[in-house]
C-alpha cells in the first residue's frame, strides 16, 4: 500500500493539533483550577454543578432575608429595652401622683413629666429601620401611631357606649361634669368644664327639647356628639356623671405582623403588631384596644393627675404595671424570634458549605494530577512537533 507525502503530511498535522488541544485543555484547567469549564468536558458533572449551584441560590436567598430580619429584630430588642426603661420612670410618677400628698398644681407638673414619657414611647413605637416601620406589621410604610383625642370615664355612671363621635383636637385634658339631672335628646341637660383641673369652669346647656334636640357637648376646639337617650346625673362630689376629654394614641399599622421565610419550611415574624406591645386605639374601630393597653392607660393616668383624681391615679397604677409587664413579655418574643433566627442562618451557612464542598469535588482540578498530566502533555507536544519537524522536512532530495 502506498503512502503518498500528502498523507504523511496531514497526519504529522493532525498529530500536532491533537497534542495542542490536549495541551490547551490543561493549560484552561490550570487557569481556572476547575476540571469542568464547559459541559462536553462532563456533561453529567456539569449537570450536577448546576442543580447543585441552583440550591445553593437558594439558600443564599434564604440567608440574605435572615440578615435582614436578624436586624429589624435586633433592633426592635433594643427599642422594647428602651420603653421598659422609659416605664421604670413612668411607674414612679404615677405611685407619687396616687399617694395625695401633692396639690393640684404639683399634680399638673407631675402629668407633664408624665405626657414626656408618653412622647419617648410613641417615638419608640414610630421607630424605623431603614424604611420600614418596626411596628407597624405588615404595613411597613405606614407610621403606627398618631395621636388622636379619647376619653377617660372617672367612675362608671358614663361609658364609651353613650358617645357617638368625639371630634377636634386639644391641649390639654377637659373635664366635663353635668350639672343636672335628665335624658339627652329628651330633656334640657346642663353641665360645664374646665381645662385647668376644675379651678375655673365654662357653662353649656344640652336642650333636648328643641327640633332637632341637641345632643353636642361644645367644650372649646372640641366637640362631643352624645347618643340620645343616655340618662345623665348631676355631679355631686364624686358621684355623677363626668368625663375627661384628653389626647389619645391611634394605630394605623396592619394587624399580622410581617412574616419572613428563612427557610425551605421556616418563617419568623420580622416586626411586631403595634398595639400587642402599646396598646392604643383602633383606627378602624375608634375603640380601645382589650387586654394591657399601655397607652391607653398612661393617657388615663395623665388625665387624673391634670385634674387632681388621685382615686384615679391610683386605679390605673395596676394596669401601668400590666402593660410594662406585657411590654416585657413582647420583648421576650422579639428575642426568642432573633435567636430562633440566629440558629437558621447558622444551619445554612453549614449547608452552604457542605454545597460549596459539593461544587467543589465535582468541578475542582486535582492539583497533583493535573501537574503531572500537564507535563506529560507538554512532553508529549514538543516530541510531536519535533517528529512532524523532522517528517515535514525531508524530502526526495534526502534519498538521492
Amino acid at each position: 500500500m502506498r503512502i503518498s507525502t500528502t498523507q504523511v503530511y496531514a497526519q504529522s498535522l493532525n498529530n500536532v493539533n491533537s497534542s495542542l488541544v490536549r495541551l490547551n485543555e490543561l493549560n484552561l484547567e490550570t487557569s481556572s483550577q476547575k476540571r469542568i469549564n464547559k459541559p462536553s468536558d462532563d456533561a453529567a458533572g456539569m449537570g450536577n454543578v448546576m442543580e447543585l449551584r441552583t440550591y445553593d441560590e437558594s439558600l443564599a436567598a434564604q440567608v440574605e432575608n435572615g440578615t435582614v430580619v436578624n436586624g429589624l429584630l435586633g433592633s426592635a430588642d433594643d427599642l422594647l429595652s428602651q420603653a421598659s426603661e422609659v416605664m421604670i420612670s413612668a411607674l414612679e410618677q404615677a405611685s407619687q401622683g396616687s399617694t395625695g400628698t401633692y396639690d393640684l398644681q404639683q399634680n399638673q407638673m407631675m402629668a407633664e413629666e408624665m405626657r414626656s414619657y408618653l412622647d419617648s414611647l410613641v417615638n419608640i413605637a414610630n421607630s424605623k429601620s431603614g424604611n420600614d416601620y418596626l411596628f407597624s406589621g405588615e404595613a411597613t410604610d405606614t407610621s403606627p401611631y398618631e395621636y388622636t383625642t379619647g376619653v377617660t370615664f372617672p367612675n362608671d355612671t358614663l361609658d364609651l357606649t353613650n358617645i357617638a363621635e368625639i371630634t377636634g383636637e386639644l391641649d390639654e385634658a377637659t373635664l366635663v361634669e353635668f350639672t343636672s339631672d335628665g335624658t339627652i335628646g329628651v330633656d334640657s341637660v346642663d353641665y360645664r368644664f374646665s381645662t385647668d383641673g376644675g379651678v375655673s369652669w365654662d357653662t353649656g346647656t344640652l336642650d333636648g327639647t328643641t327640633l332637632p334636640p341637641e345632643t353636642t357637648l361644645n367644650i372649646g376646639t372640641v366637640s362631643v356628639e352624645m347618643n340620645s337617650g343616655v340618662a345623665v346625673t348631676a355631679v355631686n362630689g364624686e358621684e355623677g356623671s363626668k368625663l375627661i376629654i384628653r389626647s389619645a394614641l391611634s394605630y394605623n399599622g396592619s394587624d399580622n405582623a410581617m412574616s419572613v421565610a428563612i427557610s425551605e419550611k421556616t418563617e419568623v415574624n420580622a416586626n411586631t403588631v403595634g398595639y400587642t406591645a402599646f396598646g392604643g386605639v383602633d383606627s378602624k374601630t375608634g375603640e380601645p384596644y382589650d387586654g394591657p393597653n399601655l397607652f391607653e392607660t398612661m393617657s388615663d393616668t395623665i388625665a387624673y393627675l391634670e385634674v387632681g383624681d388621685k382615686a384615679g391615679v391610683q386605679k390605673c397604677l395596676e394596669k401601668l404595671r400590666a402593660g410594662n409587664e406585657n411590654l416585657t413579655n413582647v420583648s421576650a418574643e422579639v428575642g426568642a424570634s432573633e435567636e430562633k433566627n440566629t440558629f437558621v442562618m447558622t444551619s445554612l451557612s453549614l449547608s452552604r458549605d457542605r454545597v460549596a464542598n459539593a461544587i467543589s469535588s465535582e468541578e475542582d482540578i486535582n492539583a497533583a494530577q493535573l501537574s503531572i498530566e500537564l507535563s506529560q502533555a507538554n512532553y508529549v507536544y514538543e516530541a510531536v512537533i519535533k517528529s512532524a519537524a523532522q517528517v515535514i522536512s525531508t524530502s526526495i532530495l534526502d534519498y538521492l
